[in-house]
């Protein structure tokens, strides 16, 4: 017994070898006769290679949408990055053509003047409300001074209240400080437009008996020293008659939307109007 205690190891390893020759042996000597040691094995491992190829198999299914959703997901990514630089190309393209409309309408009103005029950009707006008042980018290097005439296509901007070298101030028509010269372009009636509090004008000094009706067109009349005769200042949409007095008044609503303004021509108070609107 202490023998076999000692040499334990090495006899159940000859044990094992022995077992495995005679095994050969018979396969050997009957090579069609079915292995009983196999099919017990077969038999033993079938359920375990089930399990692993079912596992094997949703693993792979696993890793494959796993790759399916990266690969999305970068593809995502790429799809907004695209989206995101064709939206800004055409915010560029739609500024670009906004900017070339209003340019080419102001050089078209350029054509339409004979004499000095210089175009501009609103670097600057006023931040008191009731100063009524803008900042250009032209100054006392490109010959402006106090007094010269700012307008936009659509009409009347106002004047240049100051000049540096280098920009200009600007105070709009709606600026209580302002008074244009100007006519009904229906009547010819006469009176001044000057600034109100509200966004709009009021001319006033029309006489009692002038003719003046909501939806009257108001032009400079080019007798205040400033602006070329037939320039539009803007539209009645109001008349008010007092029942005492000598005068009458009507509001007037500017042609120019003075908030949207980007671009100006400032125009030499001796520069002429060559075409002035029909009446």
């Amino acid at each position: 017994m202490e023998y076999l205690r000692r040499n334990r190891i090495l006899l159940a390893s000859a044990g094992l070898l022995l077992c495995s020759l005679l095994l050969v042996s018979v396969s050997v000597r009957s090579p069609n006769a079915r292995d009983p040691v196999g099919r017990l094995l077969l038999d033993a491992l079938a359920p375990f290679q089930v399990v692993f190829g079912w596992i094997g198999r949703g693993t792979g299914r696993v890793w494959s949408g796993y790759m399916d959703v990266v690969d999305a997901r970068q593809q995502n990514e790429q799809l907004r990055a695209q989206v995101a630089a064709l939206n800004a190309q055409l915010l560029r393209s739609s500024e670009l053509e906004g900017e070339n409309q209003r340019l080419t309408a102001l050089l078209n009103l350029r054509g339409q003047i004979a004499g000095s005029a210089y175009g501009a950009r609103v670097i600057g707006r006023d931040a008191n409300p009731m100063a009524m008042m803008l900042t250009i980018d032209r100054g006392g290097r490109d010959g402006l001074r106090r007094g010269f005439a700012v307008v936009a296509p659509q009409g009347v901007v106002g004047q240049v209240a100051e000049s540096s070298y280098t920009a200009s101030r600007v105070v709009l028509l709606t600026d209580h400080n302002s008074g244009i010269d100007a006519i009904v372009q229906r009547s010819r009636a006469r009176g001044v437009v000057k600034g109100g509090t509200d966004g709009t004008c009021r001319m006033e000094y029309l006489t009692r008996d002038a003719d003046v009706q909501v939806g009257d067109r108001i032009l400079t009349s080019g007798l205040d020293g400033v602006f070329p005769k037939g320039l539009v200042v803007g539209e009645v949409v109001e008349v008010g008659r007092s029942n005492r007095g000598l005068l009458q008044a009507a509001t007037v609503q500017p042609s120019v939307e003075l908030e949207k303004l980007e671009e100006v021509l400032v125009v030499d108070p001796t520069a002429k109007l060559a075409n002035e609107p029909p009446a």
